[in-house]
């Protein structure tokens, strides 16, 4: 199983790579590509953001463990009517 650190580091790598392929299309005028690649670095943003929140979450919880505090991070239910 990878952990949050290392997922963190993957979408980093990925965002760079969408920033240097952006760059490099923009140089070449390829308008079309950079929009799908402008939505793709959007989700990476979006994703990694999120991986941020997990991780602080993890960190309040084994803050909140330490101090005597018995805590833990449950997964999202979502019930569908």
């Amino acid at each position: 199983m990878i952990g949050i650190d290392e997922e963190i580091e993957r979408e980093l790598r990925c965002v760079e790579d969408l920033t240097e392929e952006i760059s490099m299309l923009a140089r070449k005028g390829q308008i079309n590509t950079l929009k799908q690649l402008e939505r793709d670095l959007h989700n990476s943003l979006k994703q990694l953001e999120k991986l941020h929140e997990r991780k602080r979450l993890w960190a309040t919880v084994e803050a909140l463990n330490k101090d005597g505090i018995l805590a833990k991070v449950v997964g999202r239910v979502v019930e569908m009517a």
